[in-house]
């Protein structure tokens, strides 16, 4: 793609104190089988090297905007969105890694289906070592709806891919941090297609250590979330208060565990056995065993 060229695809990375993982993610993305894309690093005030190993890279595709300030995911995923040259946008985060197909095979779906506004897939687990922990992921195509959004289903977030016009549309909002996604993906499917593929599309990180503080700020973020007035509209007064009454017994059980000493059983749910028999380990391998640039 030369660079007055308009791209096809947007990638965008938000990036913050990244410098450990982040050159991997961008090597994941510049060696994609699928080359029509631009990437876009908007940086939120790293105090690290994340900018630096950023600038590592002199692909002409990559685009770095940093101003030295901390604004959060949603303003810095906000402005990609804006200024997205795409006509279709991927989302990334700074410490996974990009199957190498990734892109092609999402584009490919999004092309075929012009239905569908965005499409999400599943997750091979991996700690900071770079050790396959795990996955996460469907057996069958489904598509994300209301109902399924409040029964806990989720899109995961760094595997989505849609179309630039509906992430303008709907956008993130700095009101649900934490939950910014899950926000997003509730008003995305009042009025468009989401459908969740069982296909993996990267390798996403995981320490698995679970952080009660954040876990308790997710469920408050969560029951704001459903206390709005769409939640009630949608499923009335009875099934909004089930959905609240479950959030806060999920916080209380929470800090009993943790505080006996017993929050594996939090972490351990969070992950579905992997058998690797597809051979993604090498293409791990690949990825952070050999320089950076190749």
């Amino acid at each position: 793609m030369t660079e007055n060229k308009t791209p096809l695809v947007t990638v965008g990375i938000p990036a913050y104190n990244a410098e450990r993982f982040i050159r991997w993610a961008i090597k994941s993305v510049l060696n994609q089988t699928f080359a029509d894309f631009e990437l876009i690093i908007t940086d939120d005030g790293s105090t690290d090297k994340t900018v630096e190993m950023a600038h590592s890279f002199s692909d002409p595709r990559i685009k770095i905007i940093t101003d030295g300030k901390n604004h959060g995911i949603s303003y810095r995923l906000n402005q990609q969105i804006d200024l997205a040259r795409g006509k279709y946008f991927v989302r990334m985060d700074a410490d996974d890694i990009m199957l190498p197909d990734r892109i092609e095979r999402q584009i490919a779906y999004l092309t075929e289906h012009p239905e569908v506004d965005m499409i999400g897939g599943g997750v091979i687990v991996i700690d900071d070592d770079n050790k396959i922990i795990g996955c996460r992921t469907i057996s069958n195509e489904t598509v994300f709806d209301f109902d399924l959004w409040i029964k806990g289903g989720t899109l995961n977030h760094p595997t989505v891919t849609g179309k630039t016009s509906a992430f303008r549309k709907f956008k993130y909002s700095t009101d649900f941090i934490g939950i910014e996604d899950r926000h997003l993906w509730m008003r995305a499917t009042q009025t468009a297609k989401l459908v969740i593929l069982p296909d993996f599309e990267i390798f996403y990180r995981d320490p698995l250590k679970f952080k009660l503080k954040t876990y308790l700020f997710r469920c408050r973020q969560n029951r704001k979330l459903l206390k709005l007035q769409t939640v009630k509209d949608r499923f009335g007064l009875i099934r909004q208060y089930n959905q609240l009454i479950l959030s806060h017994l999920r916080s209380i059980i929470a800090v009993i565990l943790t505080y006996c000493h017993k929050d594996s059983l939090m972490i351990a749910r969070r992950n579905q056995h992997f058998v690797d028999n597809n051979g993604f380990t090498p293409i791990l391998n690949h990825i952070t065993q050999n320089r950076l640039n190749d």
